[in-house]
């Protein structure tokens, strides 16, 4: 069915594209827009945190929905492109900054299981809860961080963003809370 629907896909775009760069092209466009909705989201979240009145019967819950998007982030970690991309990464590493691939497969499926738990905690109120998330958001962050050596030209300018963005909200939702 899959390769169906690849075929399909192929055909619709013309000669130009196979199906796999077909699929690699809406992947990276999906997972682009999350990053794009984490990001406002975090921007939303600067100049004001819902409270848990706030939401009340409204169909959208902006927490419930940042949640969503944080999950289905730390849900890539065990996709195989990006487990490949780690892989790659690890073994261009210096055997001085140790890791390998072995090491980093149970770090990814750790570190999966423990964002996971975070995501599913449910705190007392919204601000608590977008706390925790942006805690997993900084976590994600710090990760690939480490895996591109901690060097500011190879690291993804969306994942600066998201680390820095989700530190301010973070603060601002402890604030909210203490208030």
């Amino acid at each position: 069915m899959k390769a169906i629907q690849d075929d399909v896909l192929a055909e619709r775009s013309g000669p130009v594209l196979s199906p796999a760069n077909l699929e690699q092209f809406f992947r990276h466009k999906e997972r682009s827009e999350k990053v794009c909705q984490i990001l406002q989201y975090l921007l939303s979240f600067m100049t004001h945190i819902p409270g848990n009145d706030e939401i009340g019967d409204e169909p959208l819950n902006p927490a419930e929905q940042f949640r969503e998007f944080i999950r289905y982030e730390a849900d890539l970690l065990l996709e195989e492109d990006v487990k490949n991309a780690i892989f790659q990464e690890t073994n261009h590493k210096s055997p001085s900054n140790g890791g390998n691939v072995w090491d980093y497969q149970e770090r990814i499926i750790t570190m999966n299981r423990e964002m996971k738990e975070l995501v599913v905690k449910d705190e007392k109120g919204v601000a608590g809860t977008i706390a925790t998330l942006c805690q997993v958001l900084e976590q994600l962050c710090q990760f690939w961080f480490e895996v591109k050596r901690e060097d500011i030209r190879r690291t993804r300018r969306s994942d600066i963003f998201l680390y820095t963005l989700a530190r301010i909200v973070q603060s601002r939702c402890w604030q909210t809370e203490k208030s």
